[in-house]
């Protein structure tokens, strides 16, 4: 076999010879040449078993920035048992991040391993990049327990999290956290030492947890800040949130079947009536160095599905929301549908709302901050607030009836 890269004809290509050649794995010297990993491996270097005694002890005292790291990978939820092993994956485009890792995270016993296997629901072979360290390693001493550290190491402790998960929308940072307990003691902390404002989201993750938020743009700011120093020393890190990339808009169509009726209507849509709704969802932004996507579809489809979706489909839309009793027009829909979603996706440009294949509505509300500012649209709230006013007019009226009336407000 010929290396693409020095020309030199070998037996078969590893990862020895290729580091040394051009300092490039298996799977990236596969990316680069555009080869699928079955012609690059030989059948040996192929669901290779692994050994428990290859793995080295860990150090009886592991240093600050390690431990830093490794309870930042915790927070992140990329700390995995897997049998006899703790495991942190990575993906091949942040392969220098997850290597920077196991300089440090060696004082746990972790070593890298690009392993093969071949996946039988693709019929194709595939790399798995990631740490690996004997989970022995974790129970003899309490020296390695993983707990939330107090500053100023708990900013090393953030910015490892940041940098394995953390995304930017909209000039909003996002961090998925697993534990709602971590997430709130995140959320005290930056407020009590930085008084940067953080949001809990549900969003209902795949693996449980909740999203933190920057509640405002300079409260991201002001977080980027003070882990500026930490994440420029991570590889890949700054360059991922800071560097210039493509705008792009993508789209999520999503469709509930839905009844309702239009108060007050002059034709028959005052009668209940059904149909099914197509919803499509806008959001734009930069492409991510990392991810090569604006947003992943998957948070997408799931933040519209539990905010809108879920709520909706097969309800009367009239009675789903006290916004919408009155009219329940695909203009109010519309929106409220924006204000449901506006907290969780910042880079929401336009609803696109169809209610027959003739019949739609276009949609552009107010940014997240504007938002914040003016709060929810006042054409949403006429009986919500008539209370109040109303008070008055029946005041008034019961002393021209001579009656007496009780308003609950």
């Amino acid at each position: 076999m010929q290396c693409l890269e020095c020309k030199s004809e070998l037996q078969k290509l590893d990862n020895e010879h290729l580091l040394s050649c051009c300092g490039l794995t298996l799977h990236e010297y596969a990316l680069r040449h555009h080869l699928p990993l079955d012609l690059v491996l030989s059948a040996d270097q192929v669901n290779v078993p692994d050994r428990i005694e290859d793995y080295p002890p860990a150090i009886p005292c592991p240093g600050e920035t390690a431990r830093g790291l490794l309870q930042g990978i915790r927070l992140a939820g990329l700390l995995r048992p897997e049998g006899d092993y703790l495991v942190i994956p990575g993906d091949i485009r942040r392969l220098d991040l997850l290597l920077w890792n196991q300089r440090y995270l060696s004082d746990f016993g972790f070593c890298f391993r690009q392993e093969y296997r071949f996946d039988t629901s693709t019929n194709r072979v595939i790399a798995d990049n990631r740490l690996k360290a004997r989970r022995r390693n974790f129970s003899r001493t309490g020296g390695h327990e993983l707990s939330l550290v107090t500053p100023p190491d708990f900013l090393m402790v953030l910015a490892s999290c940041v940098a394995q998960v953390g995304e930017l929308h909209a000039g909003y940072l996002f961090i998925p956290v697993p534990d709602r307990n971590d997430a709130q003691e995140i959320t005290q902390c930056l407020k009590r030492h930085w008084n940067i404002n953080m949001v809990v989201l549900d969003t209902a993750q795949p693996s449980g947890g909740v999203m933190l938020r920057s509640y405002r743009r300079r409260d991201s700011d002001n977080l980027f800040k003070i882990l500026s120093e930490l994440l420029q020393t991570m590889p890949g890190v700054w360059e991922r949130f800071h560097a210039t990339t493509p705008e792009v808009t993508v789209v999520k169509e999503l469709v509930f079947d839905s009844a309702h009726f239009i108060t007050d209507h002059p034709a028959k849509c005052s009668n209940l009536h059904g149909g099914r709704y197509t919803l499509q969802v806008k959001v734009a932004g930069r492409i991510d160095p990392a991810s090569a996507c604006v947003i992943d579809y998957g948070y997408l489809k799931r933040v519209v599905n539990q905010r809108v979706v879920e709520r909706f489909d097969h309800h009367n839309l009239n009675y789903v929301a006290s916004e919408l009793a009155w009219r329940s027009s695909t203009e109010m829909l519309c929106v409220y549908i924006w204000e449901q979603l506006i907290d969780y996706l910042p880079g929401l440009v336009e609803l696109q709302l169809y209610e027959t294949g003739q019949s739609w509505c276009h949609y552009s509300g107010p940014d997240l901050d504007s938002f914040q500012v003016a709060g929810s649209s006042s054409v949403l709230h006429h009986f919500n607030e008539a209370g109040q006013r109303d008070a008055r007019l029946c005041a008034q009226i019961a002393g021209d009836r001579g009656a007496k009336l009780s308003v609950v407000a």
